[in-house]
């Protein structure tokens, strides 16, 4: 249960945008906000009560002040034994500085949905290059069939360390990939998240498998799920050389079915059945650059792979 509390005078500062679940992380709930003014609200946590008074979430210290003017995200994680409503529902939010030593403001809050209401959810494609370094790099999206979903380029360069572009997508397990043989392939991070400068996000060296995030109520999913793996595959075996081929084969032996090469904008290039565990693709004709490879096994497994044609 949590106590009464006065009302502060910083509190008519403190604007909350919004509370939701979050789109990457299936266990927090998230507050968004920042102080209209010049005052910090030093090492904020927040706090969720459903409308009995029962805790449903808390935020540990991640920020050194609430954000000031531009909205920032907060995330609270959902306690474990708490039964968080799935519909709308009445609430309790209390605001914390100082590592949870005093509270500053309260808010009730009156028909909460903690699902977002658009289906398709922004999310922000990053990198970051640690050392500064000018180069060009892709990345793209492709869904849990190896279809493709999206792609963009980030024109690095040796004044900023993090780089990143948008993206929206509907509900779904997605895989983020990016340029072999750039820096971003041997030594930076790559990742995903709602926003980069508001809330915190997933990288690829962090994480190769988990799928994250959903709406927990039938009906309602509308938060973002994203598997997060590198582009170091295991499974169907590439091989390619200077000499514009491509080699195939399958550890295990079975066929390795249809496969099929596609450009950096989407586009099939070339396809082909394979009855038998390897193969080899005569690359020329296609244009230079980076390629996708699919590979569908007939009992259904997906093999993505990318390749740059020189």
């Amino acid at each position: 249960m949590h106590a009464p509390v006065l009302a502060q005078a910083d509190c008519a500062n403190v604007v909350i945008e919004s509370v939701h679940y979050s789109a990457l992380y299936p266990s927090v709930i998230e507050v968004s906000a920042y102080y209209d003014g010049s005052d910090c609200i030093d090492y904020p946590s927040f706090i969720l009560f459903d409308g009995n008074g029962d805790t449903l979430a808390i935020e540990s210290v991640n920020f050194f002040c609430v954000g000031f003017g531009s909205p920032m995200t907060h995330p609270m994680t959902i306690l474990a034994d708490a039964v968080v409503p799935t519909g709308s529902f009445n609430a309790h939010l209390e605001l914390y500085s100082g590592f949870g030593d005093t509270l500053v403001c309260s808010w009730d809050l009156s028909d909460v949905v903690l699902c977002p209401p658009a289906e398709c959810q922004q999310a922000e494609i990053y990198t970051n290059t640690g050392d500064l370094e000018a180069f060009t790099a892709y990345w793209w999206i492709t869904d849990e069939n190896g279809n493709w979903m999206d792609q963009g380029t980030f024109e690095v360069d040796d004044i900023q360390h993090t780089h990143y572009d948008t993206t929206c997508l509907v509900p779904g397990s997605y895989e983020l990939g990016f340029s072999p043989f750039s820096p971003i392939d041997e030594e930076f991070v790559i990742g995903i998240t709602p926003s980069y400068n508001q809330s915190i996000g997933f990288n690829t060296w962090l994480d190769e498998s988990e799928s994250l995030g959903t709406c927990p109520s039938p009906g309602m999913r509308h938060a973002l799920m994203v598997a997060i793996r590198s582009r170091r595959m295991t499974g169907t075996s590439y091989c390619y050389g200077w000499n514009r081929r491509l080699h195939l084969a399958e550890p295990d032996g079975r066929p390795l079915g249809d496969i099929r090469i596609y450009s950096i904008d989407g586009r099939l290039a070339r396809s082909l059945q394979a009855l038998t565990d390897r193969v080899t693709v005569d690359l020329n004709g296609l244009a230079t650059g980076l390629h996708v490879v699919r590979v569908l096994r007939p009992e259904g497994h997906v093999t993505v792979q990318t390749i740059i044609i020189p």
